[in-house]
């Protein structure tokens, strides 16, 4: 409130001069009589012993300035003269690189400890005991082809054995196992409703049978895709800001050159003027070279 109080305190003693017939400023300053302001402001003399930002940024390259960026964000900005843009992409590139870092490192620790799981009580055999059952047969609609069969229907180390299967069949391994009903014969914890342990050749309804372990392993999973997603979500977002801050340097450095240079660096600048043929202050907008 005081400062507003103040405002209006300064513009009615400048109404009030204007229309007394007072100047409000000196008459003999050409550069706020003159119009337009722009080209009065271009005239004002150089502070001594200082050089133009743009013109240390002469003779920048927008190719250079382009490709820098494109492989470290803001590289490109200051090479061409502009440091603050170049904070603001290194930032994002940063906070952005981080963030992946740390969700694909633990999305790759649960995906470690949930395939060591499966690995331990998930059994193919039993699975493909079951699935070959006369139970099974029965219920034919259940069943389901299991990937990399060939390679651990004979059971043993399952992650040795997984090695000779292709990463798109071992994905889909460790995935289909958790997510699908049908392969709860395989979990060596199944239990009937009444709480029992069941053989596989005894599941006859997958909805009839249930396994902890499977639950459990499924949220492990589930949670690894959650910090894997996001991982590949920050990651297209770094990709993103170096195409942006590529494009940036070089539209920074051409406006650094020549012509353009100048218009870069002004800054607007408003200013109350009043025209010796007029009796009413006039507010004008103007451009001002920046030093």
């Amino acid at each position: 409130m005081r400062r507003t109080g103040m405002a209006v305190l300064v513009a009615a003693m400048l109404l009030s001069k204007a229309w007394a017939g007072e100047e409000l400023l000196a008459p003999a300053n050409p550069l706020l009589q003159r119009w337009p302001a722009l080209s009065a402001a271009k005239d004002t003399p150089k502070p001594k012993g200082m050089a133009s930002p743009s013109a240390a940024a002469e003779g920048k390259s927008p190719r250079r300035a382009f490709l820098l960026s494109a492989v470290l964000p803001g590289a490109g900005e200051f090479y061409a003269g502009a440091p603050k843009r170049a904070i603001g992409f290194f930032s994002v590139e940063v906070l952005a690189l981080g963030a992946y870092f740390t969700w694909k490192g633990k999305g790759d620790d649960i995906e470690k400890e949930f395939r060591s799981v499966a690995n331990a009580s998930w059994d193919p055999v039993a699975y493909l005991e079951w699935r070959t059952s006369t139970r099974a047969t029965r219920y034919s609609s259940i069943t389901h082809a299991m990937p990399c069969s060939s390679l651990v229907a004979g059971g043993g180390n399952i992650s040795t054995n997984l090695k000779g299967c292709s990463d798109r069949e071992t994905q889909q391994y460790y995935e289909l196992i958790g997510k699908y009903n049908q392969y709860i014969a395989g979990w060596d914890d199944v239990k009937d409703r009444d709480g029992n342990f069941a053989q596989p050749t005894d599941i006859d309804s997958v909805e009839s049978f249930s396994s902890q372990k499977r639950l459990t392993y499924e949220d492990q999973r589930n949670d690894s895709n959650v910090y894997l997603k996001r991982a590949s979500n920050v990651l297209g977002l770094i990709l993103v800001n170096h195409a942006l801050s590529a494009i940036d340097a070089a539209r920074a450095a051409r406006m650094r050159n020549g012509e353009k240079a100048a218009a870069v660096e002004e800054r607007m600048r408003l200013t109350l003027v009043l025209p010796p043929e007029r009796r009413r202050p006039t507010m004008l907008m103007a451009y001002k070279p920046f030093y």
